[in-house]
This record gives C-alpha cells, sequence and structure tokens, in this order.
C-alpha cells in the first residue's frame, strides 16, 4: 500500500499534510504510519508498543501535539 502512487502523492505534500495524519489516525489508526515517519523522518513509537496499532497511534498524536500541531478531535 505504501508504495501505491497515491499513498506516495500524499507523502509528497509534506509537512502541510501532517495535522490531518495525525487527525485521521483516529479512524484509520494502521494506514498513515508509515506516511508520517515518511514525511517528517521521525519515529515516536517506542519499541513496546510495536505491533500494537492503537499504542502506535497514539505515539503518533502525542508526538504532533508536542510539535504544536493541531488535531482535530472529532474527523
Amino acid at each position: 500500500m505504501s508504495q501505491h502512487p497515491a499513498y506516495q502523492e500524499i507523502i509528497s505534500m509534506g509537512t502541510h499534510i501532517v495535522p490531518l495524519l495525525l487527525s485521521e489516525l483516529k479512524r484509520n489508526p494502521l494506514y498513515w504510519l508509515s506516511a508520517l515517519s515518511a514525511i517528517t523522518g521521525e519515529n515516536p513509537i517506542k519499541p513496546e508498543q510495536r505491533g500494537r496499532v492503537k499504542q502506535m497511534a497514539s505515539a503518533w498524536i502525542d508526538w504532533g501535539r508536542n510539535q504544536g500541531y493541531a488535531i482535530e478531535e472529532n474527523v
């Protein structure tokens, strides 16, 4: 999926799309993890969270808030 042209196009949008992706993690926690990592160059997921999709999404959401991104509560 991450190699699909549409997914790659989203990644190419850069940091402007990060707030939307962080908000989307609440609905679809699995789909945007690799895009966020590709865009930001970050990986806030702790080793003990790996494989636990909801925890991984929460780690990204927390990271986003700490970075000052506005994250919509109800997407």
